[in-house]
């Protein structure tokens, strides 16, 4: 009787399989922030106690809870990003950046996590001169951080090292080679194509004991195919894995010398609106700015910020985006209006939705940038650096 109705109206099961695919990725997006959101407190308690004075134990267990919530992390952006990937709804939003930078700041994201394990974690980099870019810098980070992530995992010893070469390219474009090298329990030959699979593993006994989710190296495939690359393995099993991406990029369309005259401009003693509604989340923040000498106002949702904004004198604004009364997407918008001719202020999109913030509601109401839950201290130091460079 199914297979009649599909025949008898075609129209109508399409229709039907794309509320199914719609009602997916709704959940996958709900499920991916509702893990987000706790998360930012525990990833900020976890900075805050890292700054304290720990004695043996207390830094191991200060180790294995980070561990731990990093897997989560991966999870949760390997299930969104999944579901973006399998329905069509994954784009590209090219930027300017630094390759030399991107690729450093990558690899110190996972210096804890190696050091852990007694591991080195290097970094070897073959670039022009002219290093700054224009891609995807969300896509690539997650191509990246997957590969690095994989790499600590299945290494019990040794070292893991991170290459990347730029090579100049025709016209204005860039050959972009990234590997990732360690010392780890390698992969059968046989296997080498299947690792590239959801859900699939070189060893399902090995992936569930070391915390493996079977999506990281598929995330890895499919979106390195949807920037126009390619991925491969090389590896024996005993001697090691390298994973090699090749990437055609462009060069940079902005001036590096108009970045830094905009970065001297700003003032040396921020004065900071925080518009969040979440208690524990505005608390977090506060914490991760301690001994900056920033100033922080905090309102709790869109309405309070466009009021705080008239009344008072911000160097930057952080606005979360679900707050009740009024959206940080409206009071964003609502601000913008209100600035007239003058100067914008810098407005920073709190979310923890990574996909959102490339959509046309966000780039209508003119964010300058956005920051995603959960936080980390150098993350959010590294945004306010763009606007003092003197800060500590």
């Amino acid at each position: 009787m199914n297979s009649e109705k599909i025949l008898n109206d075609p129209a109508a099961e399409i229709a039907r399989l794309n509320e199914v695919i719609r009602q997916k990725d709704q959940f996958l997006a709900t499920v991916s922030h509702e893990i987000r959101s706790p998360m930012n407190g525990v990833f900020g308690m976890a900075d805050a106690l890292s700054r304290t004075s720990l004695d043996k134990k207390q830094t191991r267990y200060l180790s294995v809870l980070r561990d731990a919530c990093d897997i989560m992390l991966s999870l949760a952006n390997q299930l969104l990003e999944k579901g973006k990937l399998d329905s069509g709804q994954t784009t590209l939003v090219p930027v300017d950046f630094d390759i030399a930078e991107f690729v450093s700041s990558q690899v110190a994201e996972f210096s804890a996590r190696a050091k852990a394990r007694g591991l080195l974690l290097e970094l070897d980099t073959k670039i022009l001169t002219d290093s700054r870019i224009r891609f995807d810098k969300m896509r690539l980070s997650q191509v990246l951080s997957n590969l690095i992530s994989n790499a600590i995992r299945y290494t019990d010893e040794g070292r893991v090292v991170v290459r990347v070469i730029l090579q100049a390219g025709k016209d204005d474009t860039r050959r972009l080679v990234l590997s990732v090298e360690d010392s780890g329990i390698g992969i059968a030959p046989e296997k080498h194509s299947q690792i590239f699979e959801a859900f699939a593993s070189a060893d399902p006994v090995q992936s569930a004991s070391r915390g493996g989710t079977g999506l990281g190296l598929n995330v890895v495939r499919e979106l390195v195919g949807l920037m126009g690359g390619s991925v491969k393995v090389d590896s024996t099993p005993g001697l090691g894995s390298t994973f090699t991406v090749e990437l055609t990029v462009e060069k940079a369309q902005s001036q590096v010398a108009e970045v830094e005259v905009e970065r001297r401009s700003m003032p040396q003693n921020l004065h900071i609106l925080l518009a969040e509604d979440n208690d524990s989340n505005a608390f977090v923040f506060e914490v991760l700015l301690e001994d900056t000498g920033v100033k922080t106002t905090r309102v709790r949702n869109g309405e309070e910020a466009v009021i705080a904004f008239k009344k008072g004198d911000f160097d930057v604004i952080f606005m979360d985006i679900q707050m009740p009364v009024m959206s940080g997407i409206e009071a964003t918008m609502a601000i913008r209006e209100a600035e007239g001719a003058g100067r914008p202020v810098p407005i920073i999109a709190l979310s923890a939705d990574t996909v959102a913030a490339q959509c046309s509601t966000y780039k209508a109401a003119r964010f300058t940038d956005a920051i995603f839950k959960p936080m980390r201290q150098r993350e959010l130091l590294d945004m306010l650096s763009i606007f003092d460079k003197d800060m500590g």
